[in-house]
């Protein structure tokens, strides 16, 4: 199945923080609660019963009476027939009686009572439609409980019933980042079909035997892999025309771990090494795909500048207090060959907007 195939990625509510900066001690986010999805009630399909059934068992009474009558005239044809072969036959020379003809007339009068073609279609046709019937009444009733069921929720008093209900929404988290993450990569997978897996699974009664399911995985994760591959080759490629690109603009420098930065505004006020220093960021990816706007989210990180990771303390020490910087930094130094799905693919090139919004010693910060 595509759905399990693709790394797995914990699901957490979004902060509006890169994840290079997951660590820091300090940030205001705020937390949307989402709804729960509404239920849709399954559609019930009433099954069509013939409405001809009727007529088509007085047609087969009438047939059945007119075949009775014809039947006893030929019982009492043969009974006189066997009567006069039954006769002494005279000494003197008789006439020889010829009963071929009776005999045919017998044959084809058995042929002529005889159930045409058409009345045993319509009689065997008549039979399958109360099958269908009987079968869909059937499914009517299993239908009916199912929906019985789904409109009785199973209750979450204690907290062991708490616990697996949990569990269940984690596993569906699970599922709908996955198959975010396949319709990122061009793959869509049926969700209807994915759930009855799931469904049968946990029944015990799954329509396909381990070898089909194992066949049918192993042809997913190569469609996955090529899939994987090519998207990777063009997202490397287009990250590589980005960065040359942006290396010949005005004002940009590389710096000495390998990402290439411009300084947008130096700011004014020095920056100590053991200042607490603010800073809002901006990240996103070369097609212009936004992943995190701390300023759009009301979020400002605040902690020792020793504390920040390398990329961003490079980044900061080239600013004065309110500076802005434009980073253009390669995978290695980013989110690497696994990328952050399903937002960030692997091996994307990554840009940063960095401001410092303050920097204060950090006794006065802590006051503050």
């Amino acid at each position: 199945m595509l759905l399990l195939l693709a790394g797995q990625t914990a699901f957490a509510g979004d902060d509006g923080i890169p994840a290079l900066l997951k660590f820091a001690e300090q940030q205001v986010a705020p937390v949307a609660e989402k709804a729960p999805p509404e239920t849709q009630k399954p559609a019930i399909a009433k099954p069509k019963l013939a409405t001809s059934m009727g007529a088509e068992r007085a047609r087969l009474a009438a047939l059945n009476q007119t075949l009775q009558q014809q039947a006893d005239t030929i019982r009492l044809l043969e009974q006189k027939l066997a009567a006069q072969n039954a006769l002494p036959m005279p000494v003197i020379e008789a006439p020889v009686v010829d009963i071929q003809p009776l005999v045919a007339a017998l044959k084809g009068i058995r042929r002529a009572i005889a159930p045409p073609p058409a009345l045993v279609a319509m009689a065997a046709s008549l039979a399958r439609q109360q099958r269908v019937a009987t079968e869909q009444d059937r499914q009517l009733q299993r239908l009916r409980h199912q929906l019985a069921t789904l409109r009785q929720p199973p209750s979450l008093a204690s907290d062991v019933d708490k616990q697996a209900y949990a569990a269940g929404v984690s596993l569906g988290r699970d599922i709908v980042q996955l198959q975010e993450e396949n319709r990122l990569l061009g793959i869509d997978v049926d969700r209807s079909r994915l759930l009855a897996g799931i469904a049968d699974t946990l029944t015990g009664k799954p329509r396909l035997d381990d070898a089909a399911v194992d066949s049918a995985l192993q042809a997913a994760d190569e469609v996955l892999q090529q899939v994987q591959q090519k998207r990777q080759q063009a997202i490397g490629q287009d990250g590589k025309a980005y960065l040359a690109d942006f290396a010949k603009q005005p004002g940009v420098q590389k710096d000495p771990l390998g990402f290439y930065y411009r300084v947008d505004y130096a700011g004014s006020g020095e920056i100590a090494a053991d200042d607490n220093v603010d800073i809002v960021v901006r990240e996103s990816l070369p097609g212009g795909q936004v992943i995190k706007d701390m300023d759009v989210a009301g979020t400002v990180i605040s902690q020792p500048l020793a504390k920040y990771p390398p990329l961003f303390r490079a980044a900061i020490s080239k600013l004065n207090k309110h500076g802005s910087i434009t980073l253009v930094v390669p995978p290695a130094l980013a989110y690497g060959d696994k990328g952050s799905p399903p937002a960030i693919p692997p091996g994307a090139t990554m840009i940063y907007t960095l401001r410092v919004a303050d920097a204060l010693p950090q006794d006065r910060s802590r006051r503050k």
